[in-house]
């Protein structure tokens, strides 16, 4: 049992390592493969009475990260073996059996390429795989009990992977593997134990194809640019810097920031309209913390989550202050789509607040404010939400 522990720990290790890599998680149904293969297996005795036995499998696999994929397997074992001993291969008294064994289970498999070496953007063309999994064994005897045929297994092994073409579309598959019965020889059930007299080893070539993603490709693909901490306070720096001069150089306290805006874009003579409302009832006070964007996307990536729990922390401790939310989007393409991504920007991070950190909905506005270039230089900073204190 130690050793069914030890693999899912491995698993559960890889799945941590695996979460640090800057790749497109992509949809449910992306990073999905369906395999076909066959092989032999023989008994791990390798006596002369043991021939190898013909299998065939079937194979879906679903891929969560690089490193990281799940996979349901099901394998067939062909040939004889005998009434009265329970090792896969054996003729005795003349009594055979054409299909003689089935195993279904779910495999862990870790790959140790990426694992060690890093994502490079596509799969490499040769890649070294870890395997690891549970399941059941049938055996199909004649006159034996349910008990006798009904079998835990393990499967551990290795996954030579050889990804084919530009596309990486299709991987032929070396698999060498060992298929341990648990319950065998002479084991009761509740006493389980990785034990060669009840093991197969075996060997497999499968054919896998990877269906396509919604990303275009058959694999993941790497993340856009990562800013860093220090970006970060560069950024918010830069925020400050230029309410104080607005505050300075326009007067204009009673106005939020779409205001400053719509008067900022009017002078540079561009064709772009922003929808205002004045709230001449109110003072209004930008905060610092901004949350970052990635192109196209609305989700809040774990870089951007701490800006967020800044501004939970702030109206905790200030719980008479109402804070309003604006969502922007970078000028390029349509702006019918960048008034919606906006939108959906702004009402990530109300329904992080809300939901995340308990703020009351009725403290909190939110509304998107479609393209700009207004706010920085860098387009890739104008993909932002905004936070402004209203206080009566």
């Amino acid at each position: 049992m130690k050793r069914i522990f030890f693999l899912f720990a491995l698993v559960a290790s890889t799945l941590v390592v695996s979460a640090q890599q800057s790749v497109h998680t992509g949809k449910f149904f992306d990073n999905w493969s369906l395999g076909i293969g066959g092989g032999v297996t023989t008994h791990t005795d390798f006596d002369p009475i043991f021939p190898l036995n013909p299998t065939a499998g079937i194979s879906i696999e679903k891929q969560f990260t690089p490193v990281f994929a799940l996979e349901a397997d099901g394998t067939a074992f062909f040939g004889s073996h005998g009434l009265n001993n329970t090792r896969w291969g054996q003729s005795v008294y003349g009594n055979y059996n054409a299909f003689r064994g089935l195993w279904v289970g779910l495999n862990g498999i870790t790959n140790l390429s990426n694992l060690f070496g890093g994502y490079l953007g596509k799969p490499r063309c040769v890649e070294l795989n870890l395997l690891a999994g549970l399941g059941w064994q049938h055996t199909f005897t004649p006159h034996f009990s349910d008990k006798a045929n009904n079998d835990i297994a393990a499967k551990t092994g290795l996954a030579i992977d050889f990804n084919l073409g530009r596309s990486k579309a299709t991987t032929i598959r070396f698999q060498p593997y060992v298929l341990w019965d648990l319950n065998e020889p002479g084991n009761s059930y509740g006493k389980l134990a990785f034990n060669r007299e009840g093991a197969q080893l075996g060997a497999e070539l499968k054919f896998i194809c990877h269906f396509k993603n919604s990303n275009g490709t058959h694999y993941f693909t790497l993340c856009d640019k990562k800013y860093t901490q220090a970006e970060m306070d560069a950024l918010n720096d830069r925020i400050n810097a230029m309410r104080a001069k607005a505050e300075a150089d326009l007067s204009v306290k009673n106005k939020t920031i779409a205001d400053l805006q719509a008067e900022l874009a009017a002078e540079k003579a561009k064709e772009k309209t922003v929808i205002v409302n004045k709230t001449v009832t109110q003072t209004t006070t930008q905060l610092a913390p901004v949350v970052i964007f990635q192109l196209g996307k609305s989700t809040i990536d774990a870089s951007q989550k701490p800006s967020v729990a800044m501004i939970a922390t702030y109206m905790k401790n200030h719980p008479t202050c109402k804070v309003h939310i604006n969502g922007y989007a970078s000028p390029e393409g349509n702006p019918e789509l960048n008034q919606k991504l906006s939108d959906a920007r702004a009402k990530a991070v109300y329904d992080m607040l809300v939901g995340t950190y308990k703020i009351s909905p009725d403290r909190l506005t939110h509304k998107g404010l479609g393209a700009t270039d207004e706010l920085f230089d860098e387009n890739d900073w104008n993909r932002v939400a905004t936070f402004i204190e209203q206080s009566k």
